[in-house]
């Protein structure tokens, strides 16, 4: 496997860019296997893993035989339990290929690399990589986002995604952010674009579309209850259940000009700095604080996987400060008036908001930015 990162995993060891890409490449490829064996089944000349080759020893046998009141689920239950075995063992399967292919490489830190992602809920992998990185013990952190049951089950690819971040003493944090289509990778020096298709290319740090799609927005799916209020500013607000996945389609590699991005853990965030290091900025829409460096959001991301700072959420990530400012002012407004319980107010909101309307993008946009990130 070439990788276009300095070292070969042998001789030379590898960095944390080169750690991460061998991380992304292998969860890509798990991402797609997954997807061929649902269209086709298990490929045959595939190797069996010890596991797997236990549970069809075990299918061999009648474990109802012996309790003849009781018999096996049949029809929807049966189904549902078929669901969800495949969706427990998917991120299993793919965080154990990621630690067999870590396993055969050497590190910067003449280290072993834990790899995290297979075991345990987001806050226990949260901790366990929180005292890796005080340990100043490499470690890998494999953590999915969105539903992999609706991906396994539609195959729509804004459903999941996964991010990966990656610890080696001495060097900034590196992340990843893999989709069933493609894998992003961005730290301090540069950023990469992986798709099966086309492999590794380099990115400029600017956005590829020069000209953006000023209509669009992608949301997650728990504001679609503001999709009426929203179309009067973006008459396509796109909705998803997954934004890391979305935000790494339609935003880096496509032309939509903003997007809000709702986590609640730092480890499903590496799409922070991946935006970034592919030209994006990102405000936290809060407090008004504004990313716009790589090495910004790698240091942001360090003090809030050790604890140091909690890890905002709601973040809005745009093309440029002027398209942030907007998203979230629209939001913040919008959410507001939907608080509002007297009907009077809401008939003197509404007449303000005809009246200033024809104004919002210009005067409140681009002058209103003063009182505000002070």
């Amino acid at each position: 496997m070439h990788l276009p990162f300095n070292g070969d995993g042998v001789k030379e060891p590898f960095g944390a860019d080169g750690i991460t890409g061998l991380a992304a490449d292998t969860a890509l490829r798990k991402l797609d296997a997954l997807t061929r064996e649902l269209a086709y089944g298990q490929d045959l000349e595939q190797e069996l893993t010890a596991a797997q080759k236990l549970d069809k020893v075990l299918a061999l046998t009648d474990e109802w035989s012996r309790s003849p009141r009781h018999r096996p689920p049949a029809g929807v239950p049966r189904q549902e339990e078929c669901w969800d075995t495949k969706t427990a063992t998917a991120m299993a399967r793919i965080a154990n290929a990621v630690r067999d292919t870590l396993r055969d490489v050497t590190n910067v830190a003449r280290q072993p690399i834990t790899v995290l992602g297979a075991d345990g809920d987001l806050a226990e992998r949260t901790d366990a990589f929180r005292t890796h990185v005080r340990a100043e013990q490499p470690a890998v952190s494999v953590s999915p986002s969105g539903c992999m049951r609706r991906w396994l089950a539609t195959g729509d690819t804004t459903s999941v995604s996964l991010s990966i971040v990656t610890y080696i003493p001495g060097k900034p944090l590196y992340a990843a952010t893999v989709t069933p289509k493609t894998a992003l990778l961005s730290d301090c020096a540069g950023s990469w674009r992986l798709t099966l298709t086309d492999g590794w290319q380099a990115m400029t740090g600017e956005p590829l579309i020069a000209d953006p799609a000023p209509g669009y927005i992608v949301l997650p799916s728990s504001l679609q209850n503001l999709a009426p209020q929203l179309r009067r500013y973006y008459t396509e607000p796109l909705f998803v259940h997954d934004t890391s996945s979305a935000i790494a389609q339609a935003v880096l590699g496509g032309a939509v000009p903003v997007a809000v991005h709702s986590t609640g853990d730092v480890l499903n965030s590496a799409i922070l700095p991946v935006a970034i290091g592919h030209g994006m900025i990102v405000r936290f829409h809060d407090s008004g604080q504004l990313l716009e460096k790589p090495w910004e959001a790698s240091k942001y991301m360090y003090k809030a996987v050790t604890g140091e700072i909690p890890f905002g959420e709601g973040l809005v990530i745009a093309r440029d400060i002027w398209a942030a400012r907007r998203a979230g002012r629209i939001l913040t407004r919008e959410t507001e008036l939907l608080k509002q319980t007297d009907p009077l107010d809401a008939f003197l909101d509404e007449f303000l908001d005809d009246d200033l309307d024809g104004e919002f993008d210009q005067h409140d946009v681009l002058f209103g930015y003063d009182k505000e990130d002070t």
